[in-house]
């Protein structure tokens, strides 16, 4: 969370790179990436919010279009959760120019990876790509990248944006919504969470269904992430 409240007080994303860089580091994770993905045949430049490639590779990797045949962006089209890139399995002997970009990419230390996928309002697509493995994270330190990812996307997406973001939206979730989000960024189930507030689990997972549908997520780590961004809860 120190983290976090360090990148909302950034106001470049040049700002962000080396805190980015410090945060994934404690990880284990060397490089990044933090992109929107294009629909097929656009650029993709123009949808990248931060890079903390080698400068060659990502030379590369933007001027051939890789991002349209890259395993690991097309996954994240298929799923919300995070991923080892392994996870993103493509037939190295059919799909020749997926096991291109692979191959290039080890070419460049890059043989492992992390990835977020990242579902935004209105069908947007994006990704954090963190390389290094993540053999030997457990599911907290999952959780906490999941969340940093996110968080740091948001924060980048309302920098490039000037902050045009409509203000109703970021006050859309009631009081109890509020409240069961804000237990949950504390890592508490849904059980424990009505335990806590006396209501049932359901009406708990109810709330956070709500919340989700208001903030245009499309899961409760995402939620979470986006009702801080947005200081609808503070923790």
């Amino acid at each position: 969370m120190s983290t976090i409240d360090a990148i909302q007080r950034q106001t470049s994303g040049e700002d962000i790179l080396d805190i980015f860089f410090g945060a994934i580091g404690g990880y284990g994770f060397e490089r990044f990436i933090i992109s929107g993905l294009p629909d097929r045949g656009q650029d993709v430049r123009p949808f990248v919010l931060l890079s903390g490639w080698p400068d060659e590779w990502y030379e590369r990797y933007t001027s051939f279009g890789y991002v349209h045949l890259d395993p690991v962006a097309r996954f994240c089209f298929s799923t919300t959760l995070p991923f080892e890139w392994s996870a993103a399995t493509y037939d190295p002997s059919s799909d020749l120019p997926a096991r291109r970009v692979m191959e290039e990419a080890r070419d460049f230390g890059m043989n492992d990876g992390f990835s977020i996928p990242v579902h935004m309002e209105g069908g947007m697509q994006g990704i954090v790509s963190l390389v290094g493995s993540a053999h030997a994270l457990d599911e907290h330190s999952r959780l906490e990248l999941h969340m940093l990812a996110l968080y740091a996307h948001g924060r980048l997406r309302y920098l490039n944006t000037a902050g045009d973001e409509h203000p109703r939206k970021r006050r859309a979730i009631t009081r109890r919504e509020a409240e069961v989000l804000k237990w949950a960024a504390n890592g508490k189930t849904a059980g424990e969470i009505a335990v806590i507030t006396g209501l049932s689990e359901r009406t708990v997972n109810q709330h956070c269904v709500n919340a989700q549908a208001k903030l245009g997520t499309k899961n409760r780590t995402h939620t979470v992430v986006e009702a801080i961004r947005h200081k609808l809860i503070t923790l």
